[in-house]
């Protein structure tokens, strides 16, 4: 890809994120749960209501993770924090090297970032690559990173 079929190829997939966000927390609510748990050993992601009864769950697959304290990103697939089965299930992002021409996709430690912002758009080329339904910004401690899961297929709990 050239710099501005890149450009117009982040706008694009930014755009697809957004209308998947927004999906997602209107049918499953999830910008209104009260916590989540997610366990890497299965790549089960819950989300639980106000009665810290378990409301939601949803099959994701590790993008990577941001660290604001030092502004960089990992990708989950280079990550040997990050369960084995999880690291082959996002290996499929490596792809985006060869698809757009962006060296960043092939990365395996960890590099700099401009912001958050930065974070959301390797995100969102995720998100569109792998066909998921949107992702989950799971927040961490103050000096903790930041992890990103596409999320794969959501349910209600009943």
């Amino acid at each position: 890809m050239t710099d501005h079929e890149f450009e117009a190829f982040l706008a694009q997939v930014m755009d697809e994120l957004s209308m998947k966000q927004t999906e997602l927390s209107r049918v499953y609510g999830l910008g209104e749960m009260a916590r989540w748990w997610f366990e890497q050993s299965t790549g089960v992601l819950q989300f639980f209501d106000s009665h810290d009864r378990l409301a939601v769950v949803a099959d994701v697959v590790s993008i990577g993770s941001y660290s604001g304290k030092f502004s960089t990103w990992k990708w989950a697939w280079s990550n040997p924090s990050v369960d084995p089965a999880l690291r082959e299930a996002a290996l499929p992002l490596k792809q985006l090297q060869a698809i757009t021409g962006v060296d960043l996709f092939g990365d395996d430690e960890a590099f700099a970032i401009q912001d958050e912002s930065m974070a959301w758009e390797l995100t969102a080329a995720a998100v569109h690559h792998l066909q998921a339904q949107g992702c989950y910004r799971g927040p961490s401690g103050p000096d903790g990173p930041t992890t990103f899961l596409a999320i794969t297929s959501i349910r209600t709990v009943q």
